[in-house]
């Protein structure tokens, strides 16, 4: 467990520079080309504070599946608002767990074999957050997609109507 909290600790004490690496990648790769849009301080930020409080995100301790809910969702939401694509949202995601564990392998903390189970039951943590995150920014999205639908859907069909209305009312 101790090499876990070294992981952990890994992370939030290079946040800044982890953030920092996340906003390029994601502003230039070819599959997130909706984040050009978004500024670097914005990206830095949403990325930052996940970086810097990841002890507290990852595991599967009671009631965590919740706030992973609630905070992805909001995050889904947002991003539908913003115009992101759904799947550039999630590749954003998968990015940001790649290069978390890219950076504690490159680190150089896994020497021995029982490191290695550590870091496989590490990794697996970190897989069990980013696929909850995924899954619940997703359904933040759908929502938010769907009520713009039914919104747009209304006025269509009452734009609609209005238009042939003299062809129905006789």
């Amino acid at each position: 467990m101790l090499l876990i909290n070294r992981f952990i600790r890994l992370v939030e004490d290079h946040a800044e520079s982890l953030s920092l690496k996340w906003v390029q990648d994601i502003r230039t790769n070819p599959l997130t080309t909706g984040y050009a849009n978004v500024s670097r301080e914005v990206l830095h930020d949403m990325v930052y504070t996940r970086f810097r409080t990841l002890g507290q995100w990852v595991g599967k301790k009671e009631g965590r599946d919740r706030d992973i809910a609630q905070a992805f969702f909001e995050i889904g939401v947002q991003q539908a608002d913003t115009g992101i694509k759904a799947s550039e949202m999630v590749y954003s995601t998968m990015l940001e767990r790649d290069l978390l564990w890219a950076y504690i392998l490159d680190e150089g903390i896994v020497t021995e074999g029982i490191d290695l189970n550590r870091a496989i039951e590490f990794s697996n943590q970190l897989n069990y957050f980013y696929e909850k995150a995924i899954y619940f920014s997703l359904a933040g999205y759908e929502e938010r997609m769907a009520s713009k639908a039914e919104s747009r859907d209304d006025a269509a069909f009452h734009k609609t109507f209005e238009g042939f209305k003299h062809w129905i009312v006789k």
